[in-house]
C-alpha cells in the first residue's frame, strides 16, 4: 500500500473543513467520511458540503487518487454546463481483517475500503471453547488472507477483533459445565491475531463493534445521537454521540446489560437483588425455554430455521423481554438526551421487528412525565453487525474524523 503520511492525526471541532495547509489531513478524512456516507460525489459537491474552495478540493481529490483511495466514475452528462466526474471510495484501496468471536459462532472476513465484504468464512459451535476456537482461527485466517490477490495482501491496514468483554465465568448462564470457558483467561487474543496478520490489531467489545457497523452502514448514518441495544446471547449496548462511537474511559460505556430492572426485592433485608436486564432480555432465556420444550438446537432459530412451535416460544419470551427493554429505554431517556434508540439482535429480521413492536407497546406502562422519549428504530444490520464492525474498526481508526473517540481495548 502506498504511503499514507497525508492521513494524520489532526482534529478540529468543526464539521466543516478549512483551507489552511495545517488541516489538510483532517480535510482528507472529511472527504472520505462524506463519500462513505453519501456514495459518489463530484468535486463541486464535495466543495459545497465541506465549505472548501474548489482549488483546495482539487488538490485533496488528486492526493487521494494518488494514494489509490478513490476511484473515478463516468462523466455525468445531460446537465447544464460541462460534464462532471463523480468520485467514490476505492474498495481495493485498503482492506482490513475482521474476526468476530461469539458465544455460538466465529466469523472472519476481509473488508474493502468502502465497507464491502471481499472474503468471508464462518463456523458455528455449541461451546466457545478457547482452544478449539483458536484452532479454527489459526487454520482459517491464513487461508482467508492467502485467498486474496497479492496486491490486496499488501494493503491490509490491520485487524479488528469483536468479542464479549469476558467469556470465562458465564458458564451457568450458557448452560455449560463449570470452568468450560476458563481457557480464555490464558489467551492474549490480540497478540495471536497480530502475529498472523502482521498488522496492527484492535480489540473491541462485540456490541460496540455492532454499534459501529450500524453507525457507518445502517440507520445510524442518519441519526446523530442514539443508544444501541443488541439482543444476543447476552443483551448489550452501544452509544453514539455527535455521530461518533463512544466506548468510555474503561471501554464500558453503554453496558446496558448490567442495568437493574428494579429496586432490591426485599429492601435489602436478605440481600436478594432485582434482576438485571441481562437476565430478562438475553437470548439465553429464550434458549432455556426452547430446550425445556424439547428443542435440542434452539440456535438454528437465529439463522432462519423457524417452525411454528419455536416462533410461539419466542413470542412468549419476547413479551417479558420487551417490557424490560421499554424500561431500559425510559432510563436511557432520563440520563441521555438522544434522538433515537436502535434495537438490533442476533435474530432473523422479522423476529427483531416483533421485539421492537412489543417494546413500543410496553413503553406507556412506564411513567415518562418530564422526559423526551427517543424514537425507537429497528437496526438495518442484524446478526452480521458484530463481524462487520470488527472488520471496520481498523479503517475507522485510521480514517475517522475523531480518531480518539474510539477507545480500542487491548
Amino acid at each position: 500500500m502506498k504511503a499514507q503520511s497525508s492521513i494524520g492525526d489532526h482534529r478540529l471541532p468543526s464539521s466543516h473543513g478549512g483551507n489552511q495547509v495545517t488541516v489538510g489531513q483532517y480535510n482528507e478524512r472529511l472527504v472520505i467520511s462524506l463519500l462513505r456516507r453519501h456514495g459518489r460525489l463530484t468535486k463541486a459537491e464535495l466543495a459545497r458540503l465541506t465549505g472548501l474552495s474548489a482549488q483546495t478540493m482539487t488538490v485533496i481529490v488528486k492526493r487521494l487518487m494518488e494514494n489509490d483511495l478513490l476511484v473515478q466514475g463516468d462523466k455525468q452528462r445531460g446537465k447544464v454546463g460541462q460534464p462532471s466526474t463523480p468520485f467514490g471510495l476505492n474498495p481495493r484501496g485498503a482492506v482490513s481483517i475482521g474476526i468476530k468471536i461469539g458465544r455460538r459462532s466465529l466469523d472472519m472476513m476481509v473488508m474493502g475500503f468502502d465497507g464491502s465484504v471481499i472474503e468471508r468464512r464462518a463456523d458455528r459451535f455449541a461451546i466457545p471453547d478457547a482452544a478449539s476456537t483458536l484452532t479454527l482461527i489459526r487454520a482459517g485466517l491464513p487461508e482467508l488472507i492467502a485467498a486474496l490477490p497479492s496486491g490486496l495482501r499488501t494493503r491490509i491496514l490491520g485487524a479488528g477483533i469483536a468479542m464479549p468483554r469476558t467469556l470465562a465465568g458465564w458458564e451457568d448462564e450458557m448452560n455449560l459445565p463449570a470452568g468450560a470457558l476458563a481457557g480464555w483467561s490464558d489467551i492474549d487474543i490480540v497478540a495471536e491475531i497480530e502475529a498472523m496478520v502482521q498488522a496492527p490489531t484492535y480489540l473491541l467489545h462485540d456490541v460496540s463493534a455492532a454499534c459501529l457497523a450500524e453507525l457507518c452502514f445502517g440507520v445510524g448514518k442518519d441519526i446523530q445521537n442514539f443508544f444501541y441495544i443488541y439482543v444476543g446471547s447476552f443483551v448489550g449496548g452501544g452509544l453514539v454521540l455527535s455521530n461518533q462511537l463512544q466506548t468510555g474511559a474503561h471501554g464500558s460505556a453503554a453496558s446496558i446489560g448490567s442495568l437493574p430492572t428494579g429496586l432490591s426485592m426485599d429492601g435489602g433485608a436478605t440481600g436478594e437483588k432485582a434482576a438485571q436486564l441481562i437476565e430478562r432480555a438475553s437470548l439465553t432465556g429464550f434458549e432455556a425455554m426452547a430446550r425445556a420444550a424439547g428443542h435440542d438446537d434452539p440456535h438454528a432459530f437465529y439463522y432462519g430455521e423457524q417452525d411454528a412451535s419455536t416462533r410461539a416460544l419466542f413470542s412468549q419470551w419476547a413479551v417479558d423481554a420487551a417490557d424490560s427493554l421499554a424500561f431500559a429505554v425510559t432510563v436511557t431517556a432520563a440520563v441521555l438526551d438522544l434522538d433515537a434508540v436502535v434495537i438490533a439482535g442476533g435474530l432473523p429480521h422479522d423476529r427483531v421487528a416483533e421485539l421492537v413492536a412489543l417494546t413500543h407497546e410496553r413503553l406507556p406502562r412506564y411513567n415518562t412525565k418530564g422526559l423526551h422519549l427517543p424514537q425507537i428504530h429497528q437496526a438495518a444490520i442484524g446478526i452480521d453487525a458484530r463481524a462487520l464492525g470488527g472488520a471496520f474498526a481498523p479503517i475507522y481508526t485510521y480514517f475517522s474524523l475523531e480518531r480518539n473517540a474510539l477507545l480500542i481495548e487491548g
